[in-house]
């Protein structure tokens, strides 16, 4: 079952690594070429600008006025990293059959599908105000790496608390 679940979770990373590959192309080809447009009314801070922000690009005064500045960025980049790491860890468990490496696996593996799910939030929630850099995402593939986390989960959890 170890066995299998690493075949599941090399499977999903690939799916995975198509839908950024795919996503990221899709937001680069939609972004426009140009300097940045006037900002309108609903792109513009509500705060006044303080002094020490003047000089601020409209992308940078854009990502401060999110509700938590930062997170898509800091997603995008936890997803991936702690999924290489779960699967190391999780490579260490096939190897050696030692349960620790597949505790750390499981909780690693937690918080890779954690970051997953705070990505595609901060994305959609991107993607529906119309800010550049949401990445579009195909539908299918999406449920598809989504079917094939929640499967690894699922055998991951029941190999680590077997025995």
């Amino acid at each position: 079952m170890a066995i299998a679940a690493l075949v599941l979770w090399m499977c999903t990373a690939a799916a995975g690594g198509y839908l950024l590959a795919t996503g990221i192309r899709g937001s680069h080809a939609a972004a426009p070429s140009g300097p940045d447009p006037a900002p309108s009314r609903a792109a513009t801070p509500a705060r006044p600008v303080r002094p020490r922000d003047r000089f601020d690009p409209p992308s940078l005064r854009r990502a401060k006025s999110e509700p938590l500045p930062g997170m898509r960025a800091l997603a995008e980049f936890t997803h991936p990293a702690l999924a290489i790491t779960g699967f190391g860890f999780w490579v260490g468990y096939v190897l050696t059959r030692d349960r620790v490496f597949a505790a750390i696996g499981l909780g690693v593996l937690l918080g890779t599908i954690c970051a997953g799910l705070a990505w595609f939030a901060a994305s959609a929630r991107a993607a529906r105000r119309g800010r550049a850099g949401a990445l579009s995402l195909p539908p299918r593939l999406l449920l598809l790496h989504a079917a094939g986390a929640t499967l690894t989960l699922l055998l991951v959890a029941l190999t680590a608390v077997r025995r």
